[in-house]
């Protein structure tokens, strides 16, 4: 199979001729038709979790995924050979990632994809949005209340802003004035530009009563402490990154939550059902070949997506196909 790979850490990275994978025991095999990029992807790569997790080389990267069964393990129960499937691969293991024509995937952190939900957009749904998921439940809010959602045009956020505006609540984005429609578009109520004021002082002002909830996908530690200032009590701050500091904030009547995202077979299905219901919208999405990976590795590096950013595997195949009518294989 065709797989996006790194053979050691910092490198460029290229496409590589690999094995396809077997599934294990409660596994199945994916014929990889999207997988989304993360940021978790770059640190992977740059070696952040050699020291935590057992690497494989050549290293492929990607989280998640969505795309058809091709094959099961022992044990496999509910699923066949054929079905469409979208989440995260499940595995305690870095290397053997969904940048790839194929990959493994445990039962319990996929689900079976719904037919309103296209292969770039159920791999936008697994990770960002199991995440997006998350962040909400814990802060809960209620109809009426403003939550601050820093990084509401990214990938995480532009399901989160989604789901906050599903709430009955007043979602107040914190982007770059270039995103401000899009945000509107998801369901924001207002809009701040970061990069024209002072995020703190502009929330104040327009909201001197308080806010109820912070949602954070930047990780700016100091941010986050202005903005829990404004955050009346019994409020929320909610980080994917690890800004929120939980005692700090429980002096306050502040609840603290650093996510860290655990993706199951029903938050899934939960997201599939909202996106049935009409409540959850396909997100901007930018697709790209597996030779682009690199691009697209490197662009979130750089922190401006907008949406998300999804390798297609097969594209290249699927193109030529088209070009010479003759059906792939």
């Amino acid at each position: 199979m065709r797989a996006f790979a790194i053979d050691e850490f910092g490198g460029d990275g290229s496409v590589h001729e690999l094995p396809d994978p077997a599934p294990e025991e409660g596994q199945v095999r994916v014929r990889v038709e999207a997988a989304s990029v993360n940021p978790a992807d770059l640190a992977m790569l740059r070696g952040a979790y050699k020291d935590f997790m057992p690497h494989h080389f050549p290293l492929v990267p990607g989280l998640d995924l969505a795309g058809t069964v091709d094959a099961v393990g022992a044990g496999v129960q509910g699923l066949a050979a054929g079905d469409p499937v979208f989440g995260v691969h499940g595995k305690s293991t870095v290397g053997q990632g969904t940048f790839a024509e194929y990959a493994t995937a445990s039962v319990a952190t996929i689900a079976r994809r719904p037919e309103d939900v296209d292969p770039p957009f159920g791999t936008a749904l697994s990770l960002a949005g199991v995440s997006a998921l998350e962040m909400v439940d814990a802060a809960a809010p209620g109809r009426g209340d403003v939550v601050v959602i820093v990084g509401a045009t990214g990938g995480i956020g532009s399901i989160a802003t989604q789901l906050v505006a599903a709430q009955h609540a007043t979602p107040l984005a914190v982007t770059r004035s270039v995103n401000h429609a899009y945000a509107r578009e998801l369901g924001a109520a207002e809009a701040i530009d970061y990069e024209t004021g002072d995020v703190v002082e502009a929330v104040r002002a327009a909201h001197p009563e308080g806010i109820a909830a912070v949602l954070d996908m930047v990780g700016d530690k100091e941010a986050i402490r202005r903005l829990a200032e404004l955050v009346r009590s019994g409020g929320h701050i909610v980080s994917m990154l690890g800004a929120a500091d939980t005692d700090e904030l429980a002096s306050h009547e502040v609840t603290g939550v650093n996510v860290r995202t655990q993706a199951t077979t029903e938050k899934l299905e939960r997201l599939a059902g909202l996106v049935a219901a009409g409540t959850l919208r396909r997100p901007e999405i930018k697709t790209l070949s597996l030779t682009d990976a690199g691009r697209a590795l490197a662009e979130i590096g750089e922190r401006h997506v907008r949406g998300k950013l999804v390798i297609q595997p097969r594209r290249r195949t699927m193109i030529m196909a088209r070009a010479s009518e003759v059906t792939p294989i």
